[in-house]
């Protein structure tokens, strides 16, 4: 049964801790997740002090920011949520279209308060005040130094530690800025951090912010959620795409309509031909962008 929201009482409220924080159930983790988390052979990179620790204990300024986001979200927009069945048990990884520097106060307040999500900002703009560095993290928000579209080693390891201890993660795949129903080629970043933790995504498709206006109507669609698919043998790249393949349909199918599929570039198509020639498929895992732009 699809389960609707049109009120803050009709949403989830907050989950108990699991018997063990990060994922289980002898899912596929990734050497990266592996030596961030301290399960690797080195020892395991200190936990970001900026960061809150406990995605299960929130802070105070955290709860009460839900709760009042919540109320001004349903009182002044005529705000629905669909697909609140489709939430998978924490931790996941959220992927939303990107429309308006407040998306995630109406992606937030739709989700459980505990375990909290946590989402990305610039350390050299939104940590670069001690003010700010005491205040900012209260929000469930960590620092992250991007380089030329890849995130730094020590926002990667945040990524995976806080997915480890039970907490969600919140990321924007496009990067930037789209408009209506459209999406922007999704970074690859969500899908190497969801195939690595071996943590599902969930897809959300947000419309009616590009429009925002008093009492206007928005809506918040949760797609099933895509789990990805572990590898026999180290090849991520190719995992990659095919995961972010499925992050695309998933947030277009929350949006209400299908995917159109992407033909091929002439190049690819003809060495992709003559590989087949050739007897087989050797194609060998190139560059990604891994981390990506929150």
């Amino acid at each position: 049964m699809p389960v609707v929201a049109t009120q803050p009482a009709d949403l989830p409220g907050e989950l108990e801790r699991p018997p063990e924080p990060g994922p289980s159930g002898g899912l596929y983790q990734g050497p990266e997740y592996r030596q961030a988390v301290g399960a690797g052979r080195q020892p395991a990179p200190p936990f970001e002090e900026l960061a809150h620790p406990e995605p299960y204990d929130p802070p105070w300024l955290y709860r009460l920011a839900v709760t009042v986001v919540r109320f001004l979200v349903f009182t002044l927009f005529r705000t629905r949520v669909e697909g609140l069945e489709n939430l998978p048990p924490p931790p996941f990884i959220i992927a939303a279209n990107h429309q308006a520097w407040f998306d995630t106060a109406f992606i937030v307040a739709v989700f459980p308060r505990r375990p909290m999500v946590y989402t990305m900002a610039r350390r050299d703009t939104v940590f670069n005040r001690r003010w700010k560095r005491r205040l900012v993290p209260r929000f469930g928000v960590f620092p992250i130094q991007p380089l030329r579209g890849d995130l730094d080693e020590r926002g990667v390891a945040t990524v995976y530690q806080v997915l480890r201890r039970g907490g969600n993660i919140l990321i924007f795949p496009e990067g930037h800025y789209s408009r209506g129903r459209a999406l922007k080629p999704l970074k690859k970043g969500v899908a190497h951090f969801a195939l690595q933790a071996g943590v599902p995504i969930c897809p959300v498709a947000i419309t009616g912010i590009d429009r925002l206006r008093p009492f206007g109507e928005v809506t918040v669609s949760i797609g099933p959620p895509i789990r990805p698919d572990p590898p026999s043998w180290w090849e991520v790249n190719r995992r990659v795409q095919r995961i972010l393949e499925s992050v695309r349909t998933g947030i277009l199918h929350a949006f209400g309509r299908p995917a159109q599929a992407r033909r091929p570039g002439w190049m690819s198509g003809l060495f992709r031909g003559l590989l087949r020639r050739r007897g087989g498929d050797t194609e060998s895992p190139g560059s990604y962008d891994r981390g990506g732009s929150p």
